[in-house]
C-alpha cells in the first residue's frame, strides 16, 4: 500500500454442476422476509477442483502472508471427504473421523496483486507489468521444496512436488508454504481483480484452469482494490492537493474508485452508501461477470481474507487525504475492501468475506474449505426453510433462533415448502416428497429403505462438519432415496421458500413455527 507520498526523488521513471444458490424476493409483498431459492445439486460427488490464491506482497502484508501460510493447513484439512477414500497413510477415514481421508483433485496457484503502475516507475513499482497475473511457483523458504509446475497438482493421492513422501496431502501443505510467502516488495497500487482476471484468462497459465473443474478465488490483502482501466491514474508529476489526481498516495484509488454520497470525497469524515464506480478504474462488473462466466452457474466460489467494510471515513496525513482503517491489530491496519467486497457479495452465498485483522485466518480459511467442499457435493440448504405458509420448518428439538421462541416444540420438517427435480441429459423428472414415515430417520445415512416410494425427496438434519449453519445456512440437507446410486451426471434441481433471516437470530427466533 501507498500510505504516504512518494518523494520525487523517489521516481525512477516512466477461480457436473455443483450448488447453487439464487435469491430473489417473492411477488407477494405480505412475506417481504422470504426468499425463494433456486439451487442445483449434484448427485454425484465432485473431485476437480482449481483453487486460486490472489495475495497482496505490498509493503505492509508480511504478518498477514505469515497468518495465511500457519493457517492454510485449515483450509486443506476441511477438504476431507470420506467419499473420496483413504489417503493412503493409515490414518482413520469414516464418519467420525477424516484426518485420513483424500482431498478433491486440486490444482493450487499462487499469484500477486502488483501489475505495476503502467507506464510508469517509482518505489515498489519499478517492474513495468509487475508479475502479469503470472502464477508464482519460486521456493521462498530456504530448503523448500516447490511444485515441479507453475501450480499445486493433487490427483487421486499423487502430487507434482517433488519427494512428497507416502503423506501427499501434508506435502501440498508444506508446498503451498513454500511459494506463497511472496514477500513485500510489490507494487503499492494493489490490482487484485485484475490479477485475478489475467491469472484466469485463456493462455495465461496452461494446464491451470480445468474445463470440467469447480473453481474457488481467494483474494489476502489489507487494502482495496486499484485495477487501472486509465493507466495515467498513477502519474507521479501530479502530487500537489491542486492537482486533479491529488497526492501519490493509494487514496487515488479510494477517490477515483469509489462514489459515496458526499460530493468531496477527499472532504474528512464518515462517509456513507459507498459504492465502486468506474472510469479511472474498472468497472467491478465487468470481473464479476467474467468470473461467472469461466464455470456453470454455481461453480464457482469466490472468498476475501480482507479489510472490514462497515466504516468509511477519511482523515487527514498532514493536510494530504487519507482513507482511515477499518479495522487495525498489533500488525498493523487495513482498509474497506469496498470493491472486492462487492465481488465476493454478487456470488451471495457462494462468497465470503472475512476480516484481515482477525488474529488467526484459520476459521476463515476453515469455512472457505467447507463451503467449497460442501459445493462439490453437498446438499446443504442455503438458509432457513419454511412452511408453505411461512412458518418455520424444522426437527423438534432444534433451536433455530435466539430467544424463547426460537427452539422447535413439534417437528414439521416434511412441511418444508420445496419442489425437486432431477436432470439426466437434458430430460427433467419430477422427484415426488417422501411419506412422512420416512423422514426424521435415527440415522439418515442407513435408514434408507423407500419401497414403492422410490425415488422420493426429504429433508434430513446433518453434522456441523457437513453442514455446518454458520456457513450453509442451515443444517437441514436434501436426501434422495433411491435404489442404487444416481446415474453419473445426475443434477436435482431444488426450488425452496426460505427465510431471509439467518439461522440462530433473534428475528428467526421470533418467527411462527410450523404454520
Amino acid at each position: 500500500m501507498f500510505r504516504k507520498c512518494l518523494a520525487p526523488a523517489l521516481l525512477l521513471g516512466v477461480v457436473a454442476l455443483a450448488s447453487a444458490c439464487v435469491s430473489r424476493p417473492l411477488d407477494k409483498p405480505e412475506k417481504k422476509d422470504t426468499l425463494e431459492d433456486k439451487l442445483v445439486l449434484p448427485q454425484n460427488v465432485e473431485k476437480e477442483l482449481d483453487l486460486l490464491f490472489v495475495i497482496d506482497n505490498s509493503g505492509s502484508m508480511q504478518e498477514e502472508q505469515e497468518n495465511l501460510i500457519k493457517n492454510f493447513p485449515r483450509l486443506i484439512e476441511a477438504l476431507r471427504a470420506k467419499s473420496l477414500g483413504s489417503d493412503g497413510t493409515g490414518k482413520p477415514c469414516n464418519e467420525g473421523t477424516r484426518e485420513g481421508c483424500r482431498i478433491p483433485n486440486v490444482h493450487i496457484g499462487v499469484v500477486s496483486s502488483d501489475l505495476g503502475a503502467g507506464n510508469y516507475g517509482f518505489q515498489s513499482c519499478e517492474q513495468q507489468g509487475g508479475d502479469a497475473g503470472k502464477l508464482q511457483h519460486a521456493a521462498r523458504v530456504a530448503g523448500c521444496q516447490p511444485p515441479s509446475d507453475p501450480y499445486i497438482s493433487y490427483t487421486e493421492g499423487q502430487t507434482n512436488i517433488p519427494n512428497a513422501g507416502k503423506d501427499t496431502v501434508q506435502a501440498v501443505k508444506d508446498a503451498f508454504s513454500c511459494i506463497a510467502k511472496l514477500g513485500v516488495q510489490g507494487c503499492g497500487f494493489e490490482q487484485q481483480l485484475e490479477a485475478a482476471r489475467r491469472a484466469l484468462d485463456n493462455g495465461a497459465n496452461p494446464g491451470f484452469l480445468r474445463p470440467n473443474a469447480f473453481l474457488g478465488i481467494v483474494f489476502i490483502t489489507d487494502e482495496d482494490d486499484c485495477s487501472a482501466q486509465k493507466q495515467n491514474l498513477f502519474d507521479p508529476s501530479q502530487q500537489g492537493l491542486t492537482d486533479l489526481l491529488g497526492p501519490l498516495t493509494s487514496f487515488r484509488c479510494f477517490e477515483f474508485g469509489v462514489q459515496c454520497d458526499t460530493p468531496d470525497i477527499r472532504s474528512p469524515g464518515a462517509k456513507t452508501n459507498c459504492v465502486p464506480s468506474q472510469d479511472w478504474l474498472y468497472n467491478v462488473k465487468g470481473y464479476i461477470d467474467f468470473f461467472k462466466k469461466l464455470k456453470p452457474e454455481g461453480r464457482v466460489v469466490v472468498a476475501a481474507i480482507a479489510g472490514p467494510t462497515e466504516k468509511v471515513e477519511v482523515g487527514r496525513d498532514g493536510n494530504n487525504p487519507t482513507l482511515k482503517a477499518s479495522c487495525q491489530t498489533a500488525a498493523g491496519i487495513a482498509v474497506p475492501g469496498l470493491r472486492i467486497k462487492s465481488v465476493v457479495d454478487a456470488f451471495e452465498g457462494d462468497g465470503q468475506y472475512s476480516s484481515i485483522c482477525d488474529a488467526d485466518f484459520g476459521p476463515a480459511l476453515e469455512r472457505i474449505g467447507k463451503k467449497i467442499l460442501g459445493r462439490l457435493g453437498g446438499q446443504c440448504m442455503p438458509r432457513p426453510v419454511l412452511t408453505p405458509n411461512g412458518g418455520v420448518a424444522c426437527k423438534q428439538g432444534d433451536r433455530f433462533g435466539a430467544g424463547a421462541g426460537g427452539v422447535c416444540t413439534t417437528s414439521c420438517l416434511d412441511k418444508v415448502s420445496c419442489n425437486v427435480s432431477e436432470v439426466l441429459a437434458g430430460k427433467t423428472t419430477p422427484v415426488k416428497k417422501c411419506p412422512v414415515d420416512l423422514w426424521y430417520p435415527n440415522d439418515w445415512r442407513k435408514d434408507r429403505a423407500c419401497g414403492d416410494a422410490c425415488p422420493c425427496w426429504r429433508l434430513v438434519k446433518k453434522d456441523k462438519d457437513d453442514c455446518d449453519p454458520a456457513i450453509s445456512g442451515s443444517p437441514y440437507a436434501l436426501d434422495i432415496l433411491r435404489v442404487g446410486e444416481a446415474p453419473k451426471g445426475t443434477i436435482a434441481e431444488v426450488r425452496c421458500l426460505g427465510s431471509a433471516n439467518d439461522w440462530g437470530s433473534q428475528a428467526l427466533g421470533e418467527t411462527p413455527q410450523c404454520l
